[in-house]
């Protein structure tokens, strides 16, 4: 099957459905039709019954992906950042006025789990369709593609330096130096952890950056979800990030020795 080309526009975007979670390179020129498209080997939701939310790294906020066009709407309309999170949901419908006041509450409601050695023997699920067209793990090219992705990444690590304006110049993201997020002039913090997270997406041994910010903005203390810890530090100020969003810099902390700031909030 022929793979199509990424070019330097595309944007890895993290793609999560009940059924999968997987990292994807989007295009933003894409109109919103076209990316549903995309999404449905996937997800296994069929275009007209995707509804899409957006959620940006570091934020717990998610907006809705929608337009009354979508076969003229762009991607590139919504703030994609690298490693942004595309949500995709079944869209219901229903006649009845309130639905959810007839419903008891999914707490009480009996799930049935498939055992995996069942569902990966039927032959129409997204699992088959990737199996067929051989697509994620299953390219026979997939360890070797991988494997690259994971080299990059780590040059990404060795490439990162700090502004010539800072007096540590070349300063590579190593444990202890001071940092900024580049999409948060306000998010500054410590390098506390670089190298790979086994429970996180994205290519095997690929590093993750995980920073102790100044204030607590973050989503964690260090650890991720699946339990395991990789740095210490406060509630709400750890947050794991790819090297192409880390800045190292001679960044004072916040509120020390910024004597230009306006410390309007507290």
């Amino acid at each position: 099957m022929a793979q199509s080309m990424t070019t330097a526009r595309d944007i890895p975007i993290l793609i999560t459905s009940t059924a999968s979670s997987s990292e994807r390179r989007i295009t933003p020129s894409w109109t919103l039709a076209h990316l549903k498209t995309k999404l449905e080997p996937v997800t296994g939701i069929a275009p007209a019954s995707q509804k899409l939310t957006l959620r940006l790294p570091d934020q717990s906020r998610e907006s809705p992906l929608e337009a009354e066009d979508e076969d003229s709407v762009q991607v590139g309309t919504w703030p994609l950042v690298p490693y942004a999170e595309i949500k995709s949901n079944l869209k219901v419908t229903s006649l009845h006025p309130n639905p959810l006041s007839t419903l008891p509450p999914l707490s009480s409601v009996p799930k049935y789990e498939m055992p995996e050695s069942q569902y990966s023997t039927l032959p129409s699920t997204v699992l088959a369709y990737k199996k067929d067209h051989k697509i994620g793990r299953f390219d026979p090219r997939a360890p070797e593609i991988q494997a690259r992705k994971a080299q990059e990444m780590w040059h990404e690590v060795q490439e990162r330096h700090a502004p010539l304006t800072s007096t540590t110049n070349h300063a590579e993201i190593t444990p202890t130096n001071r940092c900024r997020l580049t999409d948060s002039s306000t998010k500054l913090g410590l390098v506390s952890y670089v190298g790979p997270v086994p429970s996180l997406p994205g290519p095997p041994g690929a590093p993750w950056i995980g920073i102790t910010l100044d204030e607590p903005v973050g989503r964690n203390d260090g650890r991720v979800p699946s339990g395991e810890r990789y740095f210490q530090c406060g509630r709400n100020r750890g947050v794991f990030v790819r090297a192409e969003r880390v800045e190292v810099g001679n960044f004072p902390e916040l509120g020390l020795g910024d004597e230009g700031s306006d410390m309007e909030e507290i």
